[in-house]
């Protein structure tokens, strides 16, 4: 019968299926060992001892999984497969790595983590950060404390806020202020800080030194790091100021007022809009209806739409006007060509707002940006085509769709069209590459596709244009015993199959010969005993040499190396991983940190091991000694309940 009390995330299994049921006993009792660790218990007190039998700590509090990623970082992700343990000691939390070393000793009053990214340590009224493997972030001196980013905390102390470096090791801005607030999120690091005095803020840079007075009201939204603030407000009235000239644009002078492009003010003034620079210079004076992006989600560009009197054009971030606005609907921009609607049609210009198509077509889209040059599909009535605008050349639409595909070809960019569900490839460049008259096509290598007609398939070289094998084999693919070469499959007039061989010249070639290599590695070795009694276990490694020889009537490996368990006559001997027995003494019982699977050769376990003798418990080191520990009975490594370990 196998017993064992599992735990969320840490699982700790008391017996194996070959092992005897714990004796349930008022003395002291102990765990098998994990990660260095074993718990102890007696009277319904608990704590944990080390692999020398002596006190490490009280109990387990939670568990959690460092982070994989740094602060700086815009995810930390948590490495799964490690788990940090969080302990306590007289009253004191500490950190236990995996490997059961101390990544934080037990010092500290509580410790939680925060954003699954740092941990906050407290201490007699002092608090500091560390990363989630206990590297201190800061000194443990300030009453409480904030991140900025990597090097910048915002610090208390005296019941003042000030701002710590450290990269300087020092308070660069003296504890001064009510509170602090910075935009550590936006795309690019601000080099200064919003600040509170007197109840009003303002802001200040890294010098301490004031960029705006102490006189507004501030709220964490609309947060940048340029040279526009848009989070303050003034009497109650929003307001957006600029840095560089210190000037406030408010109502009822500018309303109306966001960020666009990059870093440009679009603003309202007498019912108009218009643009102002970062700089606080207006490059678009405000005679247009309205401003927009001419760009898709996925894309930013240099360029904006306007409109005036209904019409629509383009204009660049200097507020210069590229294409006037005399279009009707939107224009819709990638890269340096644009979309613009003629006459309920559609043509392409440049940025000089030279159109760029002979005539207009029914719809035109931008295609997949990965194409070096951007394309663009042309539509005409139900039918496709494309346009190059780098060598000009148009593909008249003529199928039923255009798109990338997933046949390759060194130094050649495919699309691969489409009509009455027969296929064929085109290059970027407006090339036919393969005729549209095959029913499939497949990537075989770089080069080579696997084409499909009535007849069969065949093979055909995209970069030489021409069919290398014959479309008459029930298929083809590249063969698994040797990939420079095909494996084709062909009909025999018996109604068999035959395979053929052919290398990437599409000449014949002849079956590889497929190498038997013998399988090397570590296994387990049975030997027959007479009168058909049960056969007895030892074992070999990967060279063949063997290790224990099969002299017992059952062997378990453990997982990682560290030796073996053996049974003969219902008594179990524990060898080291050369095969030799640890000690001289059998046992009766070993408890074990998992159970094996039912079948399994394998176990898991760590020294020091809880074996039993009778009702003597011991427990046995790597070198054949025994701790100093009184144990009567067996206990789980937790002591929480089946739903397990708190995680943080």
């Amino acid at each position: 019968m196998i017993k064992g009390i599992t735990g969320r995330n840490i699982r700790f299994l008391l017996a194996g299926s070959f092992l005897l049921a714990a004796h349930s006993l008022s003395a002291q009792q102990g765990s098998a060992f994990h990660n260095g660790f074993a718990r102890m218990e007696e009277s319904g007190k608990s704590w944990y001892i080390d692999s020398t039998g002596k006190k490490a700590f009280d109990q387990i509090v939670a568990l959690y999984h460092p982070a994989a990623a740094t602060a700086a970082d815009e995810e930390a992700l948590p490495e799964a497969q490690e788990t940090m343990l969080l302990v306590s000691s007289a009253g004191k939390t500490g950190i236990i790595a995996g490997n059961g070393k101390w990544l934080l000793p037990p010092a500290y009053d509580t410790i939680e983590l925060k954003w699954k990214t740092y941990l906050v340590l407290r201490q007699q009224g002092k608090m500091t950060y560390a990363d989630t493997d206990g590297k201190l972030l800061l000194p443990l001196q300030f009453e409480d404390a904030g991140i900025l980013d990597d090097t910048h905390f915002d610090v208390k102390t005296g019941g003042k806020w000030g701002i710590y470096s450290t990269a300087e090791n020092r308070l660069l801005i003296p504890a001064m202020y009510e509170s602090f607030d910075y935009c550590g999120g936006c795309g690019r690091k601000g080099d200064y800080l919003f600040a509170q005095k007197n109840g009003k803020w303002g802001i200040i840079d890294f010098n301490n030194n004031v960029l705006m007075p102490f006189e507004y009201e501030h709220a964490h939204a609309f947060m940048r790091s340029d040279n526009w603030v848009q989070c303050f407000k003034k009497q109650g009235h929003e307001v957006t100021i600029n840095l560089k000239t210190k000037k406030e644009y408010t109502a009822p002078e500018y309303t109306d007022m966001t960020i666009t492009g990059n870093s440009l003010l679009k603003a309202q003034k007498n019912g108009k809009y218009g643009l102002i620079n970062e700089d606080g210079v207006t490059i678009a004076d405000f005679i247009y209806d309205d401003i927009t992006d001419a760009y898709g989600e996925t894309e930013r560009g240099p360029y904006l739409q306007v409109t005036k009197n209904g019409k629509t054009g383009i204009l660049r971030e200097d507020g210069k006007v590229m294409i006037a606005p005399v279009y009707e609907g939107d224009i819709t921009g990638s890269g340096d060509y644009f979309i613009i609607r003629v006459d309920g049609n559609y043509n392409l210009t440049d940025t000089t707002g030279k159109k760029l198509l002979a005539k207009d077509y029914t719809e035109i889209t931008f295609m997949d940006k990965r194409f070096s040059a951007p394309l663009v599909k042309l539509k005409q009535k139900a039918l496709y085509g494309f346009y190059n605008p780098v060598n000009r050349k148009v593909v008249e639409p003529a199928f039923f769709d255009i798109d990338r595909t997933t046949v390759t070809a060194p130094g050649i960019e495919l699309l691969e069209v489409s009509y009455q569900e027969m296929y064929g490839l085109y290059d970027a460049a407006g090339e036919q590459v393969l005729p549209v008259a095959y029913k499939k096509l497949d990537d075989l290598v770089p080069g080579l596709v696997a084409v499909k007609k009535e007849t069969g398939t065949g093979v055909y070289d995209i970069r030489k244009k021409k069919m290398l094998i014959p479309a008459v084999y029930n298929s083809i693919s590249v063969s698994s015993a040797d990939s420079s070469l095909f494996l084709a499959s062909q009909s025999t007039p018996e109604g068999s199959y035959k395979e053929l061989f052919f290398n990437h010249n599409g000449v014949k070639m002849p079956a590889p010969k497929v190498p038997i290599v013998p399988e090397k590695k570590s296994r387990l070795l049975e030997k027959e005993t007479a009168n058909g009694g049960y056969p007895l276990y030892g074992y070999a490694n990967s060279t063949g040499k063997v290790i224990v020889p099969p002299i017992y009537d059952r062997l378990l490996v453990e997982k990682n190396g560290r030796g073996f368990l053996a049974q003969t006559g219902g008594k179990f001997t524990v060898l080291n991983e050369a095969g030799q027995p640890v000690s001289k003494q059998l046992f009766d019982d070993i408890a074990l940190e998992e159970v094996p699977r039912y079948g399994s050769a394998e176990v898991l376990y760590s020294f020091p091991l809880l074996c039993r003798t009778g009702d003597t418990y011991q427990y046995l080191t790597a070198t054949g000694s025994f701790l100093p520990v009184k144990v009567t009975g067996i206990v789980a490594f937790s002591a929480y309940s089946l739903d397990g370990i708190p995680e943080l």
